[in-house]
């Protein structure tokens, strides 16, 4: 009967260690990723891409009235994604169609522009570079926030960027236009 108890207990302990060591681990990532400038993380998921993209970096595009600032431009046959990344910490709510959203760390409550906008912003600017009705697709990438509200499929969190890009299978873009807009954006 000692026996029986030992050995029941040996196993819840052993049980509990496993578990402590489980949970450890998942802090121990979940912190070292949150020590990755949000710009390393977003790129690192660019680089993973396939030989189907051509991912260009700090996309400046001179207007009229000035310049405009894309962080990424991703060229594939299945359109061109326009990539504006959202670096803030913590709980991020608002609207879809409100100017301002709320950021939420520790207590202390921030108002930032609504990345959707800037988002359509770049795309407006690379509609008129490229000269062209093209398919541009947008797509924000959150790097250390929680989302509260539903912000559409668009808005997306950084672990999600490849399942984005692998959602748009449909070919859009035939290779002339591509070859044409990479061209563009060396310019």
């Amino acid at each position: 009967m000692i026996d029986i108890i030992s050995i029941y207990w040996i196993k819840i302990l052993a049980t509990l260690v496993v578990l402590l060591a489980l949970i450890i681990l998942f802090l121990r990532s979940g912190y070292e990723n949150s020590n990755i400038p949000g710009k390393e993380l977003v790129k690192r998921e660019l680089d993973r891409l396939d030989d189907n993209y051509v991912v260009f970096c700090n996309v400046i595009i001179h207007l009229e009235r000035g310049m405009s600032h894309i962080p990424y431009v991703v060229v594939s046959p299945y359109g061109i994604f326009v990539v504006a990344c959202c670096y803030h910490a913590g709980k991020i709510s608002g609207q879809k169609n409100v100017r301002e959203w709320k950021v939420r760390e520790r207590g202390v409550d921030e108002t930032i522009l609504n990345p959707l906008w800037e988002n359509r912003k770049y795309i407006n600017a690379l509609e008129r570079k490229l000269n062209q009705s093209l398919p541009l697709i947008p797509v924000v990438v959150f790097t250390h926030a929680n989302l509260v509200d539903d912000f559409g499929p668009t808005a997306v969190g950084v672990g999600r960027l490849q399942k984005f890009f692998a959602e748009h299978t449909k070919v859009l873009m035939g290779q002339v236009d591509q070859k044409s807009v990479i061209a563009i954006l060396k310019e």
